[in-house]
């Protein structure tokens, strides 16, 4: 059990509309093709700040923040952690590339553990596993 969870948060407005659907796709298989992960397991999510500020305060500027949560293990190491964080880089940066270019705007992304002992899940019985 791998419980990857995607959350995408960013500042609004941007300059540009944003396929989130085709954004989790792509990103969805970058973590499967990761080799330990199934997709049923991915569950993504995108939030879009109202209230928010960034650095001096300039309405201009923006931000995009990825967290991909995994389940802690002891196979995943720095090294694949690495890995992941740069395959959804690239995917993120082409999905945002007109407001890197239009504004300024900061892209960052995190790979977090979750720890074993304090996650728990319910499955419905339809889910093959």
């Amino acid at each position: 059990m791998i419980v990857p969870h995607i959350v995408l948060e960013y500042s609004q407005p941007l300059p540009q509309p944003v396929d989130f659907q085709g954004l989790f796709a792509e990103l969805h298989s970058a973590m499967v093709e990761m080799g330990d992960i199934r997709l049923i397991d991915i569950k993504s999510r995108a939030i879009g700040l109202s209230d928010w500020r960034l650095g001096d305060g300039d309405a201009s500027h923006a931000f995009v923040h990825l967290k991909a949560y995994l389940l802690e293990s002891d196979t995943r190491d720095t090294e694949y952690k690495r890995r992941l964080s740069a395959a959804l880089q690239l995917i993120v940066a082409a999905y945002f590339a007109r407001s890197l270019a239009e504004q300024a705007c900061q892209l960052c992304f995190e790979v977090i553990d979750i720890r074993r002992d304090c996650y728990a899940k319910i499955v419905s019985p339809s889910l093959s596993y």
